[in-house]
């Protein structure tokens, strides 16, 4: 008889440092007697280019059976068609194969022992649970099912799913890797320390103990995403986690670029650090909780931003910056000691930003020179009665709502300063009843150095004869430096001009400043 067509199947194994691919030819029949399988074995050494290639004749089952040998000490087993029970091999190392189109089933449990196992499913069913047990072990997951729990032991294991069904995975102790780029894992994934996801569907993930990275670019992770304790990363940036996203106690960093996030964001104890990058959402709470820790938005806006209810910086003093990014719901961000507006953000207070925490009392706001900072009403206080906030502008506090209304205020319970920033106002230039946009600061200090720019609303002139028309108010004991603020632009309506004085004539005046006006000398006439 001829023999009958090969097929090539290759497979894949780690031992001994070395990856072994494995290309298997089914039995051959020549004059009714069946051969031995002939497995040609090639070894890829690290860091080498060529292999080294061998032949091996290794005792074959008929083709197309599966029958499992728990008496086996170590070797390659192969199951394409048929039933199998239970398998058992508590010591060597262990390969079995599920060949692609195989419909082979494994009705029970396949437990292994302390040696280098490696199980590669392209087919196929299992109906029991899978255990690896000790040693450096791996698992490749293409298609078929395995109805139960795989575990993988306590040494470093792989883990590469493609496509199929599984229960739940189980990593061990142990470095362990793992990649998903299709299929599902029904229940959970757990124990795992440095995970690949770029599609696919797990159940929930806890990574549990050790230092453990999740980077996930696509898929859905139905339930929670946790981390144990250690210096955790997470990165999202594509695909979809279904509940929250935890990392535990330790220095831990979370960064979101796509994708979504529809539970809560849990960093827990330590300095921790999120990172909002470019896009994605957060449907619910960012919680950092204790340490001192970091959160860093970068080119969002509030398409982005709007999703997010809160971002808590939690106990401790904690950084806020806002890089390239416009935000307009100053309650969102809570319990933050220092909030910086940087690198052309745009930050809107319609409401009041709090600074601070129960444990630090008060914080700083911070504009540099290329970012503004808007208000129409709003404010900028401490945490705690008592204390002072502070704010610095280097850059633009703008008070005109683009030129629509002259009755923008922005209140500062505590200390402004100005690092040559501007301040922008609207104002009706008439008499000392004129409505005008004013800045407020209660309590504390105004110093430093702020360019002052006016535009008139509709304002006719008219002469002030008393305070003039009030644009920065001291309140409840604060103080101004004489030199705090200076008028950039000529201010003049019908006949009058407009000048910027600190103090006023009436008590309690005396830090406030008031544009107050005056007539415009006629042109001397020039001999004729």
């Amino acid at each position: 008889m001829r023999p009958s067509p090969a097929l090539v199947r290759r497979h894949r194994a780690w031992q001994s440092g070395a990856l072994i691919r494995f290309d298997c030819l089914p039995a051959a029949h020549l004059a009714g007697r069946a051969f031995m399988k002939i497995r040609c074995i090639h070894f890829y050494r690290p860091h080498s280019v060529l292999p080294v290639v061998m032949l091996a004749i290794i005792p074959s089952c008929a083709d197309g059976a599966c029958v499992l040998s728990s008496s086996a000490s170590s070797g390659v087993q192969v199951c394409d068609s048929g039933i199998s029970g239970s398998f058992i091999g508590l010591s060597g190392d262990h390969m079995l194969v599920f060949p692609a189109g195989g419909t082979g089933i494994v009705s029970g449990d396949i437990t292994y022992g302390t040696g280098m196992d490696n199980v590669d499913l392209q087919s196929g069913r299992v109906l029991g649970n899978i255990s690896q047990g000790a040693g450096v072990d791996q698992f490749t997951l293409s298609a078929g099912e395995i109805s139960g729990d795989l575990s993988q032991g306590d040494d470093p294991d792989d883990f590469v799913m493609t496509g199929g069904t599984l229960g739940s995975l189980a990593q061990g102790d142990g470095q362990d890797t793992f990649l998903m780029t299709g299929g599902t894992i029904t229940r959970a994934f757990e124990d795992g320390d440095q995970a690949v996801m770029t599609g696919g569907s797990i159940g929930r993930v806890d990574m549990k103990l050790d230092n453990n990275v999740f980077d996930m670019s696509g898929g859905t992770v139905i339930n929670n995403l946790v981390t144990g304790f250690g210096r955790d990363t997470i990165r999202l940036s594509g695909g979809i986690v279904g509940g929250n996203v935890s990392v535990s106690g330790g220095d831990d960093q979370i960064s979101l670029s796509a994708g979504e996030i529809r539970g809560e964001v849990r960093a827990s104890a330590g300095n921790d650090t999120f990172n909002w990058l470019t896009g994605g959402y957060v449907r619910n709470s960012v919680l950092m909780a204790e340490g001192n820790d970091t959160a860093r938005l970068y080119n969002l806006s509030e398409y982005y931003l709007s999703a997010n209810p809160l971002l808590d910086g939690g106990p401790g003093k904690d950084v806020l910056t806002f890089d390239n990014t416009v935000s307009s719901q100053p309650g969102r961000y809570a319990n933050w000691e220092t909030v910086n507006v940087s690198n052309g953000s745009q930050l809107g207070l319609t409401g009041t930003l709090v600074l601070g925490d129960s444990l630090t009392d008060t914080g700083v706001l911070n504009i540099d020179s290329s970012s503004r900072l808007i208000s129409t009403s709003g404010s900028v206080v401490p945490f705690s009665a008592g204390f002072l906030a502070s704010m610095q502008n280097a850059g633009t506090l703008d008070l005109s709502d683009a030129g629509t209304s002259t009755a923008g205020t922005l209140t500062v319970t505590g200390n402004y300063t100005g690092q040559n920033g501007r301040l922008l106002l609207l104002s009706a230039l008439g008499d000392d009843a004129s409505a005008s946009d004013r800045l407020v600061v209660a309590q504390g200090r105004i110093s430093g150095s702020t360019r002052m720019i006016v535009r008139n609303s509709g304002g006719l002139g008219a002469l002030t004869r008393g305070n003039g028309i009030e644009v920065v108010q001291a309140i409840n004991g604060a103080t101004s430096d004489n030199t705090a603020f200076s008028l950039q632009n000529p201010l003049s309506a019908g006949a009058y001009q407009y000048y910027l004085f600190k103090g006023g004539a009436t008590a309690g005046s005396e830090n406030s400043w008031f544009l107050r006006s005056a007539v415009i000398a006629p042109p001397t006439p020039v001999p004729p």
